[in-house]
């Protein structure tokens, strides 16, 4: 079988194009990125069955407790490392003395039953599971943050990893990103709301992913959208900084939260 030379040239240009696109800073991170969303939902599942046989033996526990925590705490129970006379282990963990106490009553009151072994293997299989997941993704946000830092410092410092990324995802590349004016940044996230808003001639969203600003959340509705836009204006300056390799986010912080003292003190005098 003969192949055409031209043909082979386009075919491994095409893989070197493909490889060198995969390789770059902003696909690692979208593919990271994508994993990560998708973390929380298996842990939240697989914690709610945990609960359910958990329950067997501290109920009303995971009240008191985050998921880590109430996994944690399932496998000293199962392990026989507390007991109604011994919570030294239980105090190492990071619970606040409040539901501490609350964990200790629930112990003491010993409402729970006996569970069998092939209870405890369960248990203890599904509190494994559930936080190594816990750890991978604080793994894998450790590494979106290192890519941030190293590459786009300015948008991360402006933003987080979450906001962040996602934006990355929804332009499709750095590259993309970067070239988007300050009015369609502080839309991305919105668009299905934004058509449906066209098509039935309703107000268009006033943002998107960055509703979920830490900034945002202090401010009132109609202040929400100025800020909004400030903050997209914001981005789409550090953007062009981390194309040209310049760091510049301690400036344009400094911008950003004197306007957001601005907007938070109109709210007072409302």
């Amino acid at each position: 079988m003969t192949i055409n030379l031209d043909s082979e040239k386009f075919f491994n240009k095409t893989k070197i194009n493909i490889k060198e696109k995969l390789e770059k800073a902003d696909q690692k991170i979208i593919n990271i990125s994508l994993i990560v969303d998708k973390i929380p939902k298996n842990i939240n599942e697989l914690s709610e069955q945990l609960r359910i046989i958990a329950d067997l033996r501290l109920p009303t526990l995971d009240q008191y407790t985050t998921i880590k925590q109430h996994c944690e705490i399932c496998l000293l129970d199962i392990n026989n490392k507390i007991s109604k006379s011994n919570f030294e282990e239980l105090e190492s963990l990071s619970i606040t003395n409040d539901n501490l106490k609350h964990i200790k009553q629930i112990i003491l009151e010993d409402i729970g039953i006996e569970i069998d072994t092939d209870y405890k293997n369960i248990i203890e299989e599904m509190c494994t599971n559930i936080l190594n997941l816990i750890k991978l993704k604080d793994n894998l946000e450790n590494i979106l943050e290192k890519l941030f830092l190293e590459n786009y410092i300015n948008f991360y410092k402006l933003t987080n990893i979450k906001i962040a990324s996602k934006m990355l995802e929804i332009a499709g590349s750095f590259k993309r990103l970067v070239s988007m004016p300050a009015s369609t940044i502080q839309l991305l996230g919105s668009e299905k709301s934004f058509f449906k808003a066209l098509k039935t001639h309703k107000n268009t969203p006033k943002y998107g992913v960055l509703y979920n600003h830490p900034s945002m959340q202090s401010l009132s509705k109609r202040n929400k959208g100025r800020f909004a836009r400030t903050i997209a204006a914001k981005i789409s300056i550090a953007l062009k900084s981390d194309f040209n390799k310049t760091e510049i986010y301690p400036e344009l912080l400094k911008k950003l939260n004197n306007k957001l003292e601005q907007y938070k003190q109109n709210n007072l005098k409302k």
